[in-house]
């Protein structure tokens, strides 16, 4: 609801800006012609996107892999020393439980890495598409005479004419390399 509140916001006082340079010089409010896209759904359509999401998807698997198997450890570790407690003096109960903290803290700081790194490689991966797609989309903008160009994915846009929806002719130009 925020969300919807603020891109409206921000529509009423773009117009209002553009109002306020000169009634004369500036076309009326009926000459306005405003564009929709969700670039997220046209990059992840594209062929370059695909590519970019399977890649990251063979990533994410390594690392969940890896990180699954190290949490089974934990697990079991955890496991075999409930079953020993009662077999351990408490200083020994002591510090295998602190060898098991150290080791739960340790695996949470390599989970937060491995969350860092997949982040990192997809905007990594996705900002040369991203900056594709807004060169492609202001191109299109020109073309087709748009003042205004909103991002449908932000979840301000309710709802928008067909001929005004430039996502499926963004993907389209991304794969055609235009």
């Amino acid at each position: 609801m925020t969300k919807t509140c603020l891109v409206l916001l921000t529509i009423v006082s773009v117009l209002a800006f553009l109002g306020a340079r000169g009634a004369q010089a500036q076309p009326s409010a009926a000459a306005y012609t405003v564009g929709v896209v969700n670039v997220m759904q046209a990059i992840a359509n594209s062929k370059q996107g695909k590519a970019a999401n399977s890649k990251l998807q063979s990533k994410y698997d390594i690392l969940k892999k890896d990180l699954e198997k190290r949490s089974n450890d934990l697990e079991k570790k955890s496991e075999d020393l409930r079953r020993q407690a009662s077999t351990l003096t408490q200083d020994a109960l002591d510090k295998r439980n602190q060898d098991l903290m150290k080791e739960v803290e340790d695996f949470k700081a390599q989970a937060q890495k491995s969350t860092d790194e997949m982040q990192k490689a997809y905007q990594d991966a996705m900002a040369p598409i991203g900056e594709k797609a807004e060169k492609i989309i202001a191109g299109l903008a020109r073309e087709k005479g748009f003042t205004l160009v909103l991002e449908a994915g932000s979840g301000g846009v309710l709802f928008v004419e067909p001929q005004y929806e430039i996502t499926a002719e963004v993907t389209k130009r991304l794969d055609s390399g235009k």
